[in-house]
């Protein structure tokens, strides 16, 4: 068995006169503590498999969150600060309902009470598993790099918290060729 470490990947090669299969898993770029922070955008419910169909919310919810300018409207500029989509809520880790927020980091959250559509969730203090996608087309990127974390979940000494995971994009992320951060509470 060989193994070769590249760009957070490590590869497995077993090779036998009959085949050669290789295997990828990713591997956090690195762990970090964070300390809680607060978040405020448009939030819906879902699941894992309702992503996977036509009826997917996510993608709707990205759309309305830049079409109406929700990080302009709360006061925060989002060019500032970039902007975060949020998991939290999980009902049965990744097999069950969770929450998705696409929002941004607020500091203060007393002036968002008038505003109806607006929710908040305070990320609390944890220790992540700091995932950075590949550089590309970002949606593409970051649900390749969800199936990759996906797979790593389910090593044995990966224990997720699913206390509230996100992904971070920078203020200057280009959509057809960027890279997004994706933070994995860990126990």
């Amino acid at each position: 068995m060989k193994q070769n470490k590249e760009k957070n990947l490590t590869e497995w090669k077993h090779e036998s006169s009959e085949d050669k299969i290789t295997l990828k898993q990713i591997e956090p770029t690195r762990i970090e503590e964070l300390t809680s922070f607060t978040l405020a955008g448009i939030s819906a419910i879902t699941t894992n498999e309702t992503e996977r169909s036509k009826d997917g919310k996510i993608g709707k919810l990205f759309e309305q969150f830049h079409s109406q300018n929700i990080g302009k409207k709360l006061g925060v500029n989002i060019q500032e600060d970039g902007h975060y989509s949020c998991y939290f809520n999980y009902e049965q880790g990744d097999a069950g309902l969770y929450e998705i927020m696409v929002s941004v980091k607020v500091q203060e959250t007393s002036q968002l009470q008038s505003l109806d559509t607006i929710n908040t969730f305070t990320v609390p203090a944890a220790k992540y598993a700091v995932f950075v996608t590949e550089k590309g087309p970002i949606i593409e990127m970051v649900q390749r790099a969800w199936d990759d974390i996906w797979q790593w979940s389910q090593q044995p000494d990966n224990n997720r918290a699913f206390t509230g995971d996100f992904e971070y994009y920078s203020k200057d992320i280009n959509p057809e060729d960027g890279q997004a951060e994706i933070y994995i509470s860990i126990k």
